[in-house]
């Protein structure tokens, strides 16, 4: 079944580094990065914008995808069909080398409603203790 997982591994004061794990149809990837408290409460809340106004695509990034930094995961949540039906694109660095070359990019289908709920969980993601996970479905 397709979902996005959030694994808070440890948090220490405002760094937090997550596993996130992406599945589809055709792939399962996961990574491991990092990121302020403050950035994953904006991405939380840009993701709960996206419902009120999902008929624009939403770019998120949890990292930076290029330059000197941890691994980077993208997601590109695209306009809704009249179904309330969403694709998300991801983006999954793979860090099996020093150069940051590969990533795995594909579709998870979701649902409006759905990804609300993620928006909001997210949230509640940084205050929660190491170890909880919050997911798309």
């Amino acid at each position: 079944m397709d979902n996005i997982i959030f694994e808070k591994i440890w948090q220490d004061d405002s760094l937090i580094e997550l596993k996130i794990s992406a599945n589809s149809e055709f792939v399962s990837a996961y990574q491991s990065c990092y990121i302020q408290d403050k950035k994953l409460e904006e991405i939380a809340e840009t993701i709960c914008n996206f419902v009120e106004n999902y008929n624009e695509a939403c770019y998120l990034e949890f990292g930076k995808k290029e330059g000197n930094y941890t691994p980077a995961f993208l997601m590109c949540m695209l306009p809704a069909d009249i179904s309330g039906h969403v694709k998300i694109e991801v983006d999954i660095e793979i860090a099996d080398n020093d150069t940051r070359l590969h990533r795995c990019c594909f579709y998870v289908k979701s649902e409006l409603g759905l990804i609300e709920r993620l928006g909001m969980a997210l949230k509640k993601l940084i205050k929660d203790p190491d170890g909880c996970e919050v997911s798309l479905h």
